[in-house]
């Protein structure tokens, strides 16, 4: 198959464009484009290919052949204990054949754990990747333990990473809702009570597909259950005997399909799995000898209680068997290994000396890191228990990832050491697991999670420091969650461990409610005490987020001489993301100035920012300033590609409220075109959210562009009750910068009212107000204010 590289220049070449032709079109930087065709190795970001779709205008066929050139391997390799697939091709088939029908959406694989649903699974997996253009996802459900992080866990695989108010399952479904793909669920029987919301999921998306492996059916509407059947093991050509013999070979000892292999494959049932385990003791033991030990433990386990699924009365002794061939001490390492999620780190073992039994017996899978397969784990734990030394492991566990810093790669065993931490009251464990799990949970747009246990640890006495309040009072902003912040807020200020940062979180916080000159306050006095104490990182964050304030409240000059010294000690001090905010405020600056070429410049540099570190709020945001301003100097175009990306790139990450705010901007885009009607439609959806979310400056906002896009189509009444509304909103919430705009629409009113004095006493308002904000913003509506200027001047004359 060409690489995506070979595909795209081909692609390209045909449609007669440059790099630089098809960058402009996709919205894409010629660079993006340049690297993409010249290293084959570069995994570009599925959005960023269907741009480059779109761009070249693609047929169906075509386009499914660059999506799947650009996830040649998407899917990953079977697991290293999963067998190769023998004597599954007739069941690959029907399954394909059962989802290429149209007729089955959500199709369960069930079986006893070890039968072999996932290796299966992804060969029906990769047979149909090029049947849906919208591509495949597989998610491992293994290391979860609670069905609400379901969701999350396939938003994060899907690229929804980032924070949002909206819940997960309301993202899923918008990210899907237009799709065509397939989506591997694997291992589910543990979070069985998701099978509901996988089906809102698939209710709600129609061209969505799920292929799930699970030891049990989900019992949910519109399934179709396959269970898969062992391996036959009943001659030596059979699957099961050619499944050993190859794994044998694999370890190193070539062994005959005779009778003896027979034997021991039909006394595991023909379970791939407990083939494997017994495979792997080839090395240490014979053949005829391991039948013998195989038929001893077959003797004593099989046929167990009846109350016991059956995958506990086969999987259990297939690896109760090889549990009981092992040293003390390599059986006391595996007791104590099971405790850990998604695998261990080297560092977290004593002795490393009884890892190489655990390999040999195949019960873990060796390298810079130890992992376990899930039933294996299981089973460990089960011993654990019984062996009374669960809770020393424990304890061992929680404190050695008290010390870990490195959240990404060890998430799984952070959410269990903060459970076990919580529970048992470790105050010092428990703080630090939760600030190091919530950069994970702020970068991976699983702020949801992270409230929901701010709330279980931030009451463990002695948890609650002025770090962990901090980051459980940001993850509450995030997602509008403002009982919990002020309460948390407030914890911080009465703590007074670091006053600076408890005043700079109380000002954004005062913000957040419109409360601005509450939020001046606050980070005023946190710019003074900074200065005083030398907190230059501090001091950086107060003089930002006090400019952000003053922008909003008027004080425009001292705004600009703020953020500007904001920058610059964010160049030095603070982070990537803090320059990008600052450039975001210079940007409003100077659109609120009139100056068009430098606000097109801080926005260009934000949006660049934003897609160098992969934020797409910071992206979204410098898109949404560098739309209005094209539209506000003219240039169509350019204002409805930005803001149409930026509304796009915060539906993906689930914040709908800001995407609703942006169809009130391309609602002032398709007025200033002469579409009202798509206008009005899009202005309408802008307001109605505004009023849900209860947000008085979008209110205020979309109020305006909305009754500027009635005036433009002649629904007067309409109009001047948006308009008076707008009016009274910016001045009780004390934003007066965009009540010019409203004045402007009002003005028109006047004179369409043949009230001419009002008018121009209108018109003068907002010079007044324009000049005392020393500003120059451009009118919302230029050919419409032009036409009312015109009208007062000619009335003069």
């Amino acid at each position: 198959m060409s690489t995506f590289s070979a595909r795209l220049r081909r692609f390209r070449l045909a449609a007669g464009l440059t790099q630089e032709a098809l960058a402009e079109r996709a919205g894409v930087s010629p660079r993006a484009v340049s690297d993409l065709e010249r290293d084959p190795r570069r995994v570009p970001r599925l959005d960023t290919v269907r741009l480059l779709a779109d761009a070249l205008a693609l047929g169906d066929n075509d386009r499914a052949a660059l999506l799947v050139a650009a996830r040649p391997a998407a899917l990953p390799a079977a697991p290293p204990l999963m067998p190769p697939l023998i004597g599954r091709a007739g069941v690959s088939a029907a399954l394909v054949e059962v989802l290429e029908r149209g007729e089955t959406r959500l199709l369960t694989l069930t079986g006893p754990g070890g039968v072999g649903k996932t290796r299966l699974a992804l060969d029906v997996l990769d047979k149909l990747r090029a049947r849906y253009p919208d591509g495949t996802l597989f998610v491992d459900l293994s290391p979860l333990r609670d069905p609400a992080q379901v969701t999350a866990a396939i938003a994060q695989q899907a690229g929804l990473g980032d924070p949002s108010p909206v819940p997960m399952g309301e993202r899923l479904a918008t990210a899907f809702r237009d799709k065509r793909a397939l989506l591997l669920l694997d291992n589910f029987e543990h979070v069985i009570d998701a099978g509901s919301g996988l089906l809102a999921l698939l209710t709600a998306c129609p061209g969505l597909v799920a292929l799930v492996t699970s030891r049990a059916p989900l019992r949910v509407r519109a399934e179709r259950e396959y269970r898969i059947a062992p391996l036959e093991s009943g001659d030596s050509d059979a699957p099961a005997v050619r499944l050993f013999v190859e794994r044998a070979t694999a370890a190193g000892v070539p062994v005959e399909p005779d009778e003896t292999i027979v034997q021991i494959c039909r006394r595991l049932e023909g379970l791939p799995l407990a083939i494997e385990l017994a495979a792997a003791r080839v090395r240490v033991l014979p053949p005829k000898v391991l039948l013998d030990r195989l038929a001893q433990r077959l003797s004593l386990l099989v046929g167990g209680p009846r109350d016991l699924p059956d995958r506990q009365r086969t999987m259990r002794d297939a690896i109760g068997w090889s549990y009981q061939l092992l040293s003390p001490e390599a059986q006391r390492q595996f007791r104590a290994l099971s405790v850990f999620a998604g695998g261990c780190p080297l560092a977290a073992i004593d002795d490393l000396d009884p890892l190489s039994e655990l390999a040999d017996a195949a019960l873990v899978l060796p390298g810079t890191r130890v992992g376990m397969l899930e039933t294996i784990r299981e089973y460990g734990r089960e011993r654990l228990h019984e062996s009374g030394e669960e809770e020393a492991a424990i304890a061992r566990h929680t404190a050695y990832f008290a010390g870990v810093t490195d959240g990404e790669s060890e998430k799984d065993n952070l959410r269990v050491a903060l459970g076990h931490a919580v529970a048992r009251g470790e105050a010092e464990s428990a703080r630090r697991i939760f600030l190091t799990l919530s950069g994970v949970w702020v970068r991976h747009g699983l702020v949801h999670e992270g409230v929901r246990m701010a709330r279980r640890v931030l009451v463990v006495p002695g948890a609650a420091s002025g770090a962990a309040l901090v980051a459980a009072t940001e993850m509450a902003m995030e997602i509008f969650a403002l009982d919990e912040a002020r309460a948390w807020c407030a914890e911080l200020v009465a703590l007074g461990e670091d006053s600076v940062t408890a005043l700079n979180i109380r000002g954004s916080l005062a913000r957040l409610e419109d409360r601005y000159a509450d939020a001046i306050a606050d980070h005023e006095a946190a710019l003074t005490l900074a200065d005083r104490m030398g907190n230059r990182e501090g001091h950086a964050t107060a003089s930002i987020r006090l400019a952000n304030d003053l922008l909003l409240s008027g004080e425009t000059a001292r705004a600009r001489e703020l953020a500007e010294r904001g920058l610059a000690e964010t160049r030095a001090v603070g982070s990537k993301r803090e320059i990008g905010e600052a450039l975001q405020l210079l940007g409003l600056y100077a659109m609120h100035a009139g100056m068009a070429e430098r606000t097109r410049e801080l926005a260009s540099e934000g949006v660049a920012l934003g897609r160098e570190l992969q934020d797409t709020t910071l992206t979204a945001e410098a898109l949404r300033l560098l739309g209005t301003n094209a539209a506000l100097h003219g240039d169509l175009d350019v204002a409805a590609r930005s803001l149409a990306e930026g509304e796009r790139l915060n539906r993906e990450r689930g914040d709908d409220h800001t995407a609703d705010q942006l169809l009130a901007h391309l609602a002032q885009v398709a007025m200033l075109r002469g579409e009202i009607e798509e206008a009005r439609r899009l202005g309408t959806l802008s307001l109605a959210s505004a009023r849900r979310y209860e947000d008085l400056w979008a209110t205020a906002m979309s109020t305006t562009l909305l009754g500027h896009v009635e005036l433009a189509g002649g629904r007067l009444g309409e109009a001047r009750e948006l308009l008076a509304e707008s009016r009274v909103l910016f001045e009780r919430i004390g934003n007066p910068m965009y009540l010019s705009w409203c004045l402007e629409g009002l003005a028109a009113l006047a004179i369409a009212d043949g009230e001419w004095a009002r008018a121009a006493s209108l018109c003068a308002q907002r010079e007044e107000l324009l000049a005392r904000l020393d500003a120059r913003l451009p009118p919302m509506n230029a050919v419409g204010f032009r036409a009312v200027e015109e009208a007062l001047a000619a009335r003069e004359r």
